[in-house]
């Protein structure tokens, strides 16, 4: 899917279409959404099934739960693989898949870039954890808690990663004041990091211009 196409169905996204997502779970189940519905409509909405039909590789990483170690997916059934590493701990039940007890990529890893080496020739990393508004003073709800921790860890980890020489280039949106369950802002967000694309469309040009002088030497 284009950029575009993207762009299009995330503002397509009204309120009347959050049922549509949410599953409860049962009370002799785990904590969290089960996630079922988002699976099917993962695979509702792609205009292919499996891995081995994208023109573009693609890489998806989830966390084992309990070995917490990475569990990359390169092949099989797309929406899966999406089920699995949105499962943030605590908002929707862990995934099982193949033997093993799934939960979100961020868990060890946020921003998988080293999952390209040998599938691009230019790395370039989006961090798009965002960050609390400061004027924010009022306590947090128990989900919003859980994510926010997560939010934390994973911008934590990426400070130091983010100083790898395999990426070539970097970009953290100031995305302040959006949470991660904000479905219905799209517009807003979309709209609010425009001076951080223009930024980007710069940073871009000058990196690819440096790496085609230094490819053809002196």
């Amino acid at each position: 899917m284009s950029g575009a196409g993207l762009r299009d169905l995330a503002k397509g996204i009204t309120l009347r279409d959050i049922p549509r997502f949410l599953d409860a779970p049962s009370l002799k189940g785990a904590f969290g959404i089960k996630g079922r519905k988002i699976e099917e409509w993962v695979r509702e909405i792609l205009p292919v099934k499996r891995f081995e039909d994208l023109p573009i590789p693609l890489r998806v990483v989830a966390t084992d739960f309990w070995k917490g170690e990475e569990v990359v997916f390169s092949s099989g059934d797309i929406a899966q693989a999406v089920r699995a590493s949105i499962s943030i701990p605590g908002v929707f039940q862990p995934y099982e898949l193949g033997g093993r007890v799934l939960v979100d990529g961020g868990v060890v890893n946020p921003v998988p870039f080293e999952h390209l080496d040998g599938l691009a020739d230019f790395v370039i990393a989006v961090d798009v954890s965002g960050e609390a508004s400061h004027a924010e003073a009022k306590a947090p709800g128990p989900v919003e808690t859980l994510i926010h921790v997560f939010s934390i860890m994973g911008k934590v980890i990426m400070e130091e990663r983010a100083r790898d020489e395999r990426i070539a280039l970097y970009r953290r949106p100031a995305l302040r004041g959006i949470r991660t369950g904000d479905f219905l802002r799209s517009e807003e967000i979309i709209d609010s990091v425009r001076e951080d694309a223009v930024d980007f469309r710069r940073e871009l040009i000058e990196a690819g211009a440096a790496r085609e002088g230094r490819r053809r030497g002196p």
